[in-house]
């Protein structure tokens, strides 16, 4: 085989052949034909295998050809991706150089500029050491003087060491000075011993005379009586009726919340039931021939046995009067007690030394009181008439009696609602006053004298009692009998929480359009955690003794439903004492009737009947209403994480500006409302970061007649959230007003978050005193820059919150009018260029800058856009602008500068009132406006 190709001429040599020999050698013989044979049949097959073999190796040979050219491709294929690569990462090395040198001029502009400031700092640093240079000369100068002064100071001990060595010289001359005068003052005792004596004979002596000019006396008297009396002319003049107007405002003294009146009109305040009582109870002849009267002041007399020596004397102290007066009311008690068919109504407490805990976790101690409940820990809830006791020193109108008994009132009132209250007070000569507080004010009356005191203190022959101290038992009686039936508390029940009951079970309570079925089968239950208590107990104004007084409860409402389970909701109870007239339900319903949002549901509501306390005084209303929980005040914001963010305090502040914004608006009926008292407690937020505003009882609902303000001549609302303009005295309000105070809310937050408020202003969010609010607000707002360095500054104060506070700060205090402009007294010249859109524009503006850090949706300010266009595009007659397109993605850019805003400015500054549609609702809420009737002296001060 030769060049990879079969041959068939290759001969098989025999062994030992010589392959280079090709001579042919002769066969063996016999072995030719076997050879030839073999040979014969076996070239076939070696033909086939080696053609075979040769074809394998051609095929082997062509394949690997193939994988070389195929190899040799995929190398360069590398080689080429390699260089590109390679490329690549060239350009790349460039862009990175460039960079590099690009940081590294700005590295070293920057140490350049760090080289400059450390130029500075060590130029201060040097001037720094010249000071202390100057300081280590005056510090030696002052150690040199100290050193002078420890020697004067050496010198004035050794001075003092040789004064007190005389002064002990002195005490001894004193201490035998001291022996002689004991000696003397012995003698003198003797000799006033003896004195003494002979004035108790002579005043035995006396004693006998007067009682003979007594027995003369009665002897005259007897027949004078017997004499003709038809010459008497018997017609008496009746007392005049004290006008009982309401006290100014601010109160300067006890005085100015407390009025003095006859002892009937105290009764007319209670009510008729107690006024007839009264009059049957206190005539004279009833008062000289009633048993129980008698035996009681027997029983009393014979328990001050061993107090008779302490009564006598000229001065009768506190404790002794204490003891008396425990006495009287004990066999009041025990008398009643005793006397079958009749019902035990209170239980004297001596507690001058018990305290008794208040709301705030203080302690009081009261002289005395009288309880509806004889349990061994007395609560305030649990006392119904509460006495103070003092000695012959002092009045029983003097301030500081009045002041405790006044304090007790709002120590009783603290927890729980009260329709009236009663007091005593025991002092000079044993004269008792009674005061009753209602919600027109505290009244007061003498209503007698402590018998065994003042005209009938004890002797040897007198101990008959007066009619002035009869009059005190009649009246204890009378206490007793009354209170088990009402004791004053808002079912007249007593009442300790957690208490059910219904809003049938208030006394002269008025359905106010529900059913009484209703009201029977819906159970509130008031509740109050320990923990509410040591915050100071209830929500609400309940401290105010005179005017609007307010409680308000967490509570939960049971309704009964027929062949189902009781439905139990999370609620807020409220019940108040306010002016007739415009009512916080009114308001409240006049609001949801609207579809002003952001507004909690009523789910019931109740008017206690009241009544006018005095000829020219306000007649007063209660209110109970039973409205949807919806969480806490905005105070909750600090410590919430999730909630104290710009975004969130953006988008929960749009929502009380939508609410109060549609509140204001004219209605086809020329109706707004104003809520007059925003404030911290009144703005409240849910859990989820939803906004409300509550307790709309300082409300008006207003006439379009009125322009945008209230009409009401009155200083409403709370004293450190009021506008500049309310502090002023300016009594037209406007929605401004509103706004202006939810602005203050707002700069309250954001102070008590960031802010570093100059000590000169720490009261400004504190103290009640309208003049010091309005002096310290002035001062304060008279300087931007001070204000917003009082805020916390661009550094601290995030953009957005800056942004916005800014915003509305321009838009409530233009650079245009000053602080005295605003103060005048005529309409806000804010109002004239007053624009909702301004309003939106401030909200969006700062919206757009928080959504740069954070991207969160924003429900109440999206709703409150959407409110101003609606009602722009309602008031097509005063918008000369194309109406505005659809707002189609609320995070981009603020669209609100260009908003057409003349309309819906109409609405809240006493314009047309366009083509809004009549509904029922306001055609109701016309008439009940036409029939109130304006008390032009509800004076409410909020503190």
């Amino acid at each position: 085989m030769s060049g990879g190709t079969g041959s068939n001429d290759d001969v098989k040599l025999a062994p030992g052949s010589n392959a280079g020999n090709t001579t042919a050698q002769p066969a063996a013989p016999g072995g030719s034909a076997l050879a030839s044979e073999l040979a014969s049949a076996l070239e076939p097959m070696f033909k086939t295998f080696f053609m075979d073999l040769a074809d394998r190796d051609e095929k082997w040979r062509n394949d690997q050809i193939l994988r070389d050219e195929k190899a040799q491709y995929n190398r360069e294929m590398d080689a080429m991706k390699w260089r590109e690569e390679l490329a690549r990462r060239d350009d790349d090395f460039k862009e990175w150089r460039k960079e590099q040198a690009k940081r590294d001029k700005d590295w070293r502009d920057e140490q350049a500029k760090r080289d400059d400031d450390f130029k500075v700092w060590r130029e201060k640093q040097e001037k720094r050491d010249d000071e202390f240079k100057v300081w280590r000369d005056e510090q030696a100068k002052r150690d040199n003087e100290f050193k002078e002064w420890r020697e004067r100071q050496e010198k004035r001990d050794e001075e003092f060491k040789e004064w007190r060595e005389r002064q002990e010289k002195r005490d001894d001359e004193f201490k035998g000075w001291r022996e002689k005068q004991s000696e003397k003052q012995e003698k003198r005792d003797d000799e006033l011993k003896e004195w003494q004596k002979k004035q108790s004979e002579e005043q035995a002596k006396r004693d006998d005379e007067f009682k003979g000019w007594r027995e003369k006396q009665s002897k005259i008297l007897e027949t004078l009586q017997a004499a003709s009396t038809s010459g008497v002319r018997g017609a008496q003049a009746a007392p005049s009726t004290p006008v009982l107007t309401t006290p100014r405002l601010p109160f300067m003294s006890n005085d100015d919340i407390c009025k003095a009146v006859d002892l009937s009109q105290i009764f007319d305040i209670l009510g008729k039931d107690w006024c007839e009582a009264w009059d049957i109870a206190s005539t004279t002849e009833s008062l000289s021939e009633s048993v129980d009267i008698q035996q009681i002041l027997a029983n009393y007399r014979n328990a001050c046995t061993a107090i008779n020596e302490k009564l006598k004397v000229r001065k009768v102290s506190e404790p002794t009067y204490q003891a008396a007066f425990g006495a009287l009311a004990m066999a009041v008690q025990n008398y009643v007690a005793a006397k079958p068919g009749v019902q035990q109504g209170l239980y004297w407490y001596d507690t001058h030394k018990t305290q008794i805990k208040r709301g705030d976790d203080r302690y009081r101690m009261p002289d005395g009181s009288f309880s509806t409940t004889n349990l061994p820990a007395l609560e305030w809830s649990d006392i119904a008439v509460v006495v103070e006791i003092k000695n012959d020193d002092m009045t029983s109108t003097a301030h500081h009696v009045r002041g405790q008994i006044l304090q007790d009132f709002i120590d009783m009132t603290e927890t729980l609602p009260r329709r009236f209250m009663i007091g005593l007070t025991l002092a000079q000569h044993g004269d008792i006053c009674v005061y009753v507080c209602v919600p027109g004010g505290v009244y007061s009356a003498q209503l007698g004298s402590l018998h065994l005191a003042g005209k009938t203190k004890p002797s040897t022959d007198n101990a008959n009692p007066t009619v002035d101290d009869q009059r005190v038992v009649a009246f204890l009686l009378l206490l007793q009998e009354r209170l088990c039936k009402d004791s004053g508390h808002l079912t007249g029940k007593n009442m300790r929480l957690p208490v059910k009951f219904s809003f049938g079970d208030i006394p002269d309570t008025l359905t106010d359009g529900k059913s009484s079925d209703m009201l029977q089968s819906t159970t509130v239950c008031p509740e109050l955690s320990e923990k509410d208590v040591a915050k100071g107990g209830i929500y609400g104004r309940h401290w105010h003794l005179r005017g609007q007084r307010t409680w308000v409860y967490p509570a939960q409402l049971k309704r009964k439903i027929a062949d189902q389970p009781d439905e139990i909701d999370d609620v807020f109870f409220k019940f108040q004492w306010s002016f007739d007239g415009d009512g916080e339900i009114d308001v409240h319903r006049f609001v949801l009737e609207r579809g002003v949002p952001h507004v909690p549901k009523l789910l019931h509501t109740a008017i206690i009947e009241g009544k006018a306390y005095g000829t020219h005084g306000p007649k007063f209303k209660g209110e109970a209403m039973v409205m949807e929980y919806v969480g806490k005040s905005v105070k909750s914001l600090f410590g919430n994480d999730t909630l104290c963010t710009p975004s969130k305090i953006i988008d929960i502040f749009a929502g009380y500006v939508h609410t109060l914004v549609a509140a204001a608006g004219i209605d086809i009926n020329g109706q707004y409302a104003l809520h007059r008292d925003i404030s911290i407690g009144n703005l409240i937020v849910t859990e989820d970061g939803s906004p409300y505003i509550i307790d709309w009882g300082c409300g008006r609902v207003c006439a379009e007649d009125d322009g945008p303000r209230s009409s009401a001549k009155e200083i409403i609302g709370t004293a450190v959230y009021m506008g500049i303009r309310i502090l002023a005295g300016c009594n037209a309000r406007s929605v401004i007003d509103d706004l202006e105070s939810m602005f203050l809310v707002l700069v309250h937050y954001v102070w008590l978050t960031y802010g570093k408020m100059d000590p000169i202003y720490k009261y400004l969010w504190i103290t009640p005193d309208l003049g010091m609010v309005k002096a310290m607000r002035v001062s304060w707002l008279n300087a931007k820059d001070t204000f917003f360095f009082n805020m916390g500054g661009s550094e601290i104060l995030p953009k957005a919150l800056h942004a916005l506070v800014e915003s509305l700060y321009e838009l409530l205090f233009p650079s245009t009018f000053s602080i005295g402009t605003l103060n005048s007294k005529s309409t806000d010249p804010r109002r004239k260029d007053f624009k909702v859109s301004a309003w939106l524009g401030a909200f969006d503006n700062a919206a757009n800058i928080a959504r740069k850090e954070c991207n969160i949706s924003m429900p109440n300010l999206d709703m409150l856009r959407e409110h101003v266009r609606t009602n722009l595009n309602r008031r097509i007659s005063f918008i000369d602008e194309p109406s505005l397109p659809p707002q189609e993605n609320t995070n981009k850019e603020n669209r609100s500068q260009n908003l057409p805003d003349e309309g819906f400015e109409e609405l809240l500054s006493g314009g047309s009132k366009g083509n809004l549609p009549e509904t029922p609702t306001q055609n109701s809420s016309k008439k009940r406006l036409s029939d109130r009737t304006n008390y032009s002296g509800n004076k409410k001060h909020r503190m």
